[in-house]
């Protein structure tokens, strides 16, 4: 059991996500560079993670459709879209972030499996609750800079234990 919940952590990605990888990762540390100058990044990049979430969604169901729906696919995309839910400022019990926090979180979320994903959840909340003092401005909380910094910790992790 142990070794299959380990085996679970490792991020098994194919070409496609790899690069889909990089590229988010890339665009979180643009955006994050401008969160933490401006306490605001630029409203593109909602539309990009929102876009990215959504095609990464169709990828995933695509090869679904020939080969059956599994109980950890549908987990992974419900897990998804609840921890959105909780972290939206509007409906937030995890977080309260604005939107675009939410869809950058959500874009990096889609490229890890259910079990990766779990952790790259909790490890977020650590990582804000670390981060938190030394990047607050007032009431302003640039999010974005915890969001690459985390989703880097899983993914160099992986890396290092593949």
């Amino acid at each position: 059991m142990l070794a299959e919940l380990i085996e679970g952590l490792y991020l098994e990605l194919e070409t496609y996500q790899l690069y889909a990888l990089f590229f988010v990762l890339g665009s979180l540390a643009v955006s994050s560079i401008s969160d933490l100058k401006k306490t605001a990044a630029q409203k593109e990049f909602f539309h990009f993670w929102l876009l990215f979430t959504g095609i990464m969604f169709l990828a995933d169901l695509y090869p679904k459709l020939a080969s059956g729906f599994s109980l950890l696919f549908w987990m992974k995309w419900g897990l998804i879209v609840v921890f959105s839910l909780l972290s939206w400022r509007k409906t937030g019990f995890v977080f309260k972030l604005a939107r675009m926090d939410v869809a950058a979180v959500a874009a990096v979320s889609t490229l890890f499996n259910f079990y990766t994903l779990v952790v790259f959840y909790i490890l977020l909340k650590i990582v804000s609750l670390v981060l938190r003092p030394l990047l607050s401005r007032g009431d302003r909380y640039p999010f974005l800079p915890v969001v690459f910094c985390t989703a880097s910790i899983v993914v160099l992790t992986n890396l290092y234990f593949i």
